[in-house]
Formats: C-alpha cells, structure tokens, sequence
C-alpha cells in the first residue's frame, strides 16, 4: 500500500507542478503586453548565449534546464535567441519545454535578410527562399505557448541610408508571414523587428514597419542601446516613443558595460513615465563573450558556456537585486483603453536619410500561392515532465515508513485496497480534470485562431489556382529531396548567420555616407559571422582592445 501512495503522491505533485509554472500565451492589446489572465507582462529577459552550438542555443536541452533554473532565480521570464539551425527543426522541443517550466518566454529572431549596400540595388530581399525557410521555423515552434514573439531582422536599417531601401521587403515579410501564420491556425504569435542604436533612423524605422493596414506591419518593436545611456539619452528614447502605437521592448541592453549596476533598469521598470511606453528588455547577455558582456562565466575548458556556470558575476547579483525590488505600475486589461492614433507612413526624405517613400509598393514573392496552405491542429502541452526522476529513498527508511503506513491502515479499519482505490480514483479525477481543463482552453484558442479565407496580396493566384499548382508554399519536393541528399538546406534558404553580436568600434565619428554611397566609419554593432559586413567594415583596421573581463 505505502508503495502505492508513493507512486501516486509524486505524479499528483508534478502534475499540479507543471500546471502551476507553465506560462500562457502572450497577447498584445495596444501599446501593453497581457498575459490570458488580464494581468499586465514586463519582459524581463537576457540575450541567451550558451551551449556548445554558436548558431543554436536550444538544441542542448541539458544546458537548457541547467541554465534556465539560473534565468529564474536572477528573476528573469524570457530569453533572447538570435537563431536557430533550420537543418534540425524538430529538435527544439526540450529546450522549449524546460524555459517553459520555468515560467520563461522565447523571443526568436527567425534571420536576417541581406542588408542594401547601394541605391542602385533593387532587388527585392524577399523572396521564396527566405519564406520557406522562416514558414519552417514557424511551424516548428508555434506549439509552444512560452514563443513569445518571431523576429524578422535585427539591425538591417542600420547607419547608413542605403540601408533602408530593405524597409519594403521587410513590411513585406511580415505580410507574408502572418498570412501564412493566420491560414496554419495558429494564434496571433507577434511578428517582430529589432532596431540598432542608430538615432537618426530609429523612430522612422518604427513608423514606417508599423504604418499601414495591421496585416502587414510589424507587431512588437526592439531597440538595442549600448555604452553610455545617459539621462539624456534615456529621456530622448521616451520622447520619441511616447505617441507610438505598437509595443515598444529593449530587445539588447548593453548600458555602461564597465560597472553594470542596471540604474537604466531601475529608471525603465521603476518610474511610470517609462513603464508606460516600454514593455522591458533584455540584458546583453548571459554567457560571456570576448569583449566581457556576461552575467555568468562556465567552467569549461574550451569556454564554449557550457555546464554548470562557475562563476555569478557581479552584474548578476546587482540585476537579482534590481529585479526583485521593482514592480512596474500596470494595467490590467480590462482597465486599459488603447486611444493612441497611429502615426503616418514617413515619406522619402534624403535630406536625413531615409530613402523609401510612403507609397512604395511591398514586393511580391512570383509563384507564390498562399492558397496551398492549410490548418495545422496545434500538440496539446504535455502536463508531466519528460525528464522526471524518481524520488531516492534509503533501505532503512523504506522500513521505518512501511511499518508507520500499516499502523496508520490498522487504526483507520480500512483495507488496503480500499485505500489503493481511493488514491487511484483520487490520481484518475485529477488527471481527468486537468486534462478537460487544457481540451478546453485548446479548442477555444484553436477557435480564436481559425484561418481565414484571406489572401493579401495574392488573392488573384488563390482565386486563379486550381490547387494543383507547383508552386507550394513548402519547400518543392525535389529542393527537399536535395537538401535532405546533402544532410543541410541550401544557403539561400538559410537565414544569415547572427550567432554572437558584439560591439566593434571602427572609429570615434558617427556613420556618414560618401558620395559614392560607402560608409564612413563610425560606432556600430556588427554580427559577427555575417557575409554582409556593415558601414565601416574594413578587413586591415587594427580592432581596438576588447573590454575587460570581469572577475
């Protein structure tokens, strides 16, 4: 009998366990982030650098649960992942699920698209490559009710004006990538774009991804700043966003990387003028890289942020402090009342720079049939851990506790087996209660995400097809019979390789354009891995030294 209620004990604990911590879904009313109970949702996140795969952090689902009981007891709720290895979709799932366990949402950039070095360079940066590519993720990690938000680019428009000639492509992606995501079933996963720390194109970006009819503006909008985040600078960022129409989040924190004391933290999450507009962010970033950003140091030999960490770093325990001791002033849902209006579409001006005019048409992918697809049923989360492990106990204790459950049997006049009963119909009832509980908060999110019949922009090749048209919205089945042949995708359907950001600074000036189009050098953030090297990029400058690291 006592082996019986030890059995049936533990699995009723973990299944109120797993109910208790996972997280649900994030939605988006307005300017605010909620989460299904009405209540108001502060990011609180860090750039997740870990693990022994640089473009895949969430494939070592064993550094994944290591490090994410470490993100919540900092106090973190979310993770920042640059990429994931498209060749090993499907292979996510125990990551994803042991952030979830820990209360920890998973903001995913899905790539980046080339950058446009030249104005004499039309050619659109969306095609269907990038959109078999990114509809792969999508599909891979939209289950998940801890995916917070799909990035679809991060520092593309950076210092120079040429580089906002991709504006269109991008709005474009979103369009496309929403209707794929609406004509799948899936729920409203926000679709997202992360700015860099370049002023002079920073709130234009924003009005122009978010202008226009929803279904093809960006969602949610990330900015990074880094170094210096002066007062000044702090009270220019709320400036610029306090008429923004769309949730406003620090996608990369990097403020004052020699002392890390997280004061911009405290002012963003603890003075209401700011809690208003912005919705969190992200520390740059847990593992450590060369130039000494990190909250935790590994142990291993070869430094590739893997195991257990050996060492929290002060800037861990100040952000610990901070984020214990802030509670942003919130909204609830139902007392919030979105009244912002939505700003115009910029028009072209060359004057500051930014080079696309409001009326640019978006590009279209030829041979695009978003006809083709079709619903998917969402996989109902799993109640019990995968990786649960049995309760060790010693041989004398089995003994001593045997004997205490046949006296507590004896002196209540029930048998055993009554008792047995009693605790398998107990296990039965709740099993069966939780699991009615998720069929139904399922099938009526299932029911609020139903696809539709539209079709954006491609309404006349749904309306034209036939539905036997060869040009699907999956990969054709020869490129896959290829890719499958090679053991990868190939590189065009790869997003680009945005592993480790780190800051380089080419020079003291501020990016300006030459005549020719070139950039001048100037401070920026480079991606390191990426064929598309930014304004400044100059192969035979001497790097200056990395930053210290802290000890």
């Amino acid at each position: 009998m006592s082996g019986i209620l030890r059995t049936a004990l533990p699995l009723f604990l973990s299944i109120f366990q797993g109910l208790a911590e996972a997280v649900s879904p994030v939605s988006i009313k307005g300017t605010k982030l909620y989460d299904e109970s009405g209540a108001q949702f502060f990011l609180k996140g860090t750039v997740y650098v870990a693990g022994d795969n640089r473009n895949d952090p969430l494939l070592n689902t064993t550094q994944c649960q290591i490090d994410a009981e470490h993100l919540k007891n900092v106090g973190a709720n979310a993770v920042y992942i640059y990429s994931v290895d498209v060749s090993k979709l499907g292979q996510h799932r125990g990551c994803m699920e042991e952030f979830d366990r820990q209360g920890i949402y998973v903001w995913l950039q899905l790539g980046q698209l080339p950058m446009v070095l030249s104005r004499s360079d039309n050619t659109p940066r969306w095609d269907l490559g990038f959109y078999n590519t990114w509809t792969s993720i999508i599909d891979s990690f939209s289950e998940h009710d801890n995916l917070l938000a799909f990035g679809i680019g991060q520092e593309t428009i950076n210092g120079t004006s040429n580089t906002t000639l991709v504006a269109p492509s991008m709005k474009a992606a979103a369009r496309d990538l929403k209707l794929f995501r609406d004509k799948r079933g899936y729920r409203p996963i926000p679709i997202s774009y992360t700015a860099g720390d370049f002023e002079e194109y920073r709130l234009l970006t924003a009005q122009y991804l978010t202008c226009g009819p929803a279904e093809s503006s960006v969602d949610l909008y990330g900015i990074n700043i880094f170094n210096n985040c002066s007062d000044d600078k702090l009270d220019r960022l709320r400036s610029e966003f306090s008429n923004h129409h769309t949730p406003v989040v620090f996608a990369e924190d990097g403020c004052f990387p020699e002392t890390r004391e997280f004061s911009e933290v405290q002012t963003f999450f603890g003075e209401s003028e700011y809690s208003r507009i912005f919705s969190g962010m992200n520390i740059y970033q847990w593992g450590r890289n060369e130039f000494g950003f990190a909250l935790v140091v590994y142990g291993d030999e070869a430094d590739r942020n893997l195991g257990q960490p050996s060492t929290f770093l002060p800037a861990y325990t100040s952000l610990q402090q901070v984020w214990s001791a802030i509670v942003p002033q919130s909204t609830s849902r139902d007392a919030y009342t979105f009244s912002s209006t939505q700003l115009p579409c910029p028009t072209a001006n060359p004057q500051v720079g930014w080079l696309v005019d409001r009326v640019a048409p978006l590009p279209v992918i030829s041979g695009l049939d978003i006809n083709t697809v079709t619903a998917r049923t969402r996989r109902t989360r799993p109640t019990t851990s995968t990786s649960a492990t049995a309760v060790p106990t010693e041989s004398g204790d089995n003994s001593r506790d045997n004997s205490r459950d046949e006296e507590v049997l004896a002196s209540s006049g029930m048998s055993a087996g009554a008792i047995a009963g009693m605790a398998i119909g107990i296990v039965a009832a709740v099993v069966g209660g939780a699991g009615a509980a998720f069929w139904f908060l399922r099938r009526r999110k299932s029911r609020q995400g139903e696809p539709d019949d539209h079709n954006g922009p491609y309404e006349k090749a749904a309306a034209d097809s036939d539905r036997l048209s060869t040009a699907k919205t999956e990969l054709p089945d020869q490129e896959r019979a290829a890719n499958e042949l090679e053991g990868r995708f190939h590189y065009h359907q790869l997003p680009v390789k945005t592993d480790w950001k780190y800051p380089l600074e080419a020079g003291s000036k501020p990016v300006s354009e030459l005549p020719d189009g070139a950039g001048r050098p100037g401070n920026h953030f480079e991606l390191e891995g990426s064929p598309v090297h930014g304004p400044g990029y100059n192969p035979g400058a001497e790097l200056p030294a990395p930053a210290p690291v802290p000890k």
